[in-house]
Parts: C-alpha cells; sequence; structure tokens
C-alpha cells in the first residue's frame, strides 16, 4: 500500500483558515468516503452531538439524497419547504433560510430531501458548478448563524455533489471500515482529492475513522495496521466499536450520546470529537 501526500504536505503544516467577519475561525469537516456502508452518517450524526455537548454550536449539513441523517434527526423529509438541495441550486437561498434546530442542544441540520438527486443535472450548466456549496459557505455567512464546527455528511458516489464538498471542506475525515475491500477503494479516492486541492489547496485530511469495529477480529486489526503504515502521515482516529446501539440510537431519532450515554460506542464518539477538536484547535 503506498502512502498519502494529500493534507498539505507533512502532517501538521497547517494552511491559513479564512476567518469570519468577528475574527473566529469556522471549520468545515467532510466525513467522506464513496463507499457506502462505512457509517458516515452516523458518524456526523454522533460526532456532532459529541461537540456540541463539549459546549460547541455545531451545524451538520446533510448532502446525501437518502437524507438519512436528516431522518435519524427526526425531520419529516415530506414537509420540507427548503433542503440542502436548494442550498445547491438556488443562489438565492442562504444557509440561514435552511438550518433548524434539533433535539440536541447547540446541534443544527441543513436538512436533505431526495430532491438532492437531481441536483447533478441542474448544476451541470452552473458557472463554477463545483464551488455552488463554497459561495453559501463563506465566512460572513457562517458567522451570521454564529457556529463553532460545520460537518457534512456525504453521499456514497464521486460526482458533482461530492466535488462541491471536497471544494468546500477545510477537512476530511475518512470512516472506514477495516475490510479488504473498504481499502481497495482508497487510491481512487486520494486520486479525486489530490485533484480537487488544486481548486482547493486549504484542504487537509486529518485522517481514517475506523468504523463497525469487532474488538477481537484479528482482520480489523490487520487492517488498521495497514492503514497506519500505508499512509504514515494521516491519524488513526480512535476506534468506533460495532454495535447494535448506534442503530437503535437513530430508530430513536437521536444520538448515541443521547440514546445510551455511557456505552462504549458513546464513549468511542466523544473521544473522537475530543480528537478532532485538538487536531484543528491545538
Amino acid at each position: 500500500m503506498q502512502g498519502c501526500a494529500c493534507g498539505g504536505g507533512e502532517r501538521g503544516t497547517q494552511v491559513p483558515r479564512t476567518k469570519s467577519d468577528n475574527g473566529r475561525i469556522v471549520p468545515v469537516i467532510a466525513f467522506f468516503n464513496q463507499k457506502g456502508g462505512t457509517a458516515k452518517t452516523t458518524s456526523t450524526l454522533n460526532v456532532g452531538a459529541a461537540l456540541a455537548e463539549r459546549g460547541h454550536r455545531t451545524l451538520a449539513i446533510d448532502l446525501d439524497p437518502q437524507a438519512s441523517l436528516t431522518m435519524a434527526l427526526g425531520v419529516d423529509v415530506l414537509t420540507l419547504e427548503a433542503s440542502s438541495y436548494d442550498l445547491l441550486v438556488d443562489d438565492t437561498v442562504e444557509i440561514t433560510d435552511v438550518a433548524r434546530k434539533t433535539t440536541i442542544e447547540k446541534f443544527s441540520v441543513v436538512p436533505s430531501h431526495p430532491d438532492l438527486a437531481a441536483a447533478e443535472l441542474q448544476l451541470l450548466n452552473t458557472l463554477e458548478r463545483e464551488r455552488a456549496l463554497a459561495h453559501k459557505l463563506k465566512p460572513a455567512a457562517l458567522a451570521a448563524l454564529d457556529y463553532e464546527f460545520v460537518l457534512i455528511d456525504s453521499p456514497p458516489s464521486l460526482n458533482v455533489v461530492s466535488i462541491n464538498i471536497l471544494v468546500a471542506a477545510d477537512y476530511l475525515i475518512i470512516p472506514i471500515e477495516p475490510h479488504p475491500l473498504s481499502v481497495m477503494v482508497l487510491p481512487k479516492l486520494f486520486e479525486m482529492v489530490g485533484r480537487v486541492q488544486r481548486l482547493n489547496p486549504k484542504l487537509q485530511i486529518i485522517g481514517f475513522l475506523p468504523t463497525k469495529v469487532h474488538g477481537t477480529s484479528r482482520l480489523a486489526a490487520d487492517m488498521i495496521d495497514d492503514l497506519r503504515t500505508g499512509f504514515p502521515d494521516l491519524l488513526i482516529l480512535p476506534s468506533i466499536p460495532l454495535s447494535v446501539r448506534g442503530a437503535e440510537a437513530v430508530a430513536a431519532y437521536t444520538s448515541i450520546l443521547a440514546y445510551s450515554p455511557k456505552s462504549p460506542i458513546a464513549e468511542a464518539y466523544r473521544q473522537v470529537a475530543r480528537k478532532v477538536e485538538k487536531e484543528i484547535r491545538p
């Protein structure tokens, strides 16, 4: 496995971030992997909830047409008047028009809608179509909502919406199930990231987030070791254990931190949030 030079050079080399009008940096973090089934949505929800639990005002943007994050937060997609689809394709729609509070304190969401699947065609003839999301996440817009972190739940694909996410993001976290098939698709992911960094040189990869990890699995341990060896410049974030409680929390329309606050999976997401906070704001 070859190492990756993604992330703006050697680890610890930070590209200056754009500040909001009040001088505060608002990091945009995308949970990104073109492979499905890597717990991107669950991780976006629970890392966001953990950051909110730590007192940070956090916004999650659901950019998956399946709207799983939206529904997991108890939002009825059939009653939405505006969604992330409108944010992407309508120049007049701003973050303030679509962000809404959730039942989790200090945690808001820009909901998705199945119409987002049509955004690909809508954006084809749009000028600077790959920057549609970046234009909506300008520092002044984020400052108006007074968020401290913005998280993005990405679709399991590489398309125009995915490119928009990479162009708008400051940081990537790659949720990955420690399985050979998951590792095999990484070269294509890093190829895409490398190309987009020409448009967005500030984009950095924080590291891998191992998910659905069975604590006694030798295969999982070997795969995580392979990631550590093959990508020495990237962090391996705390592993998220395989647990049915994660699905139960989604069914209850809340985070695992609220549903089962003392469970191993809840503590794992707290550890990830602390690590992310430290990496971005040392």
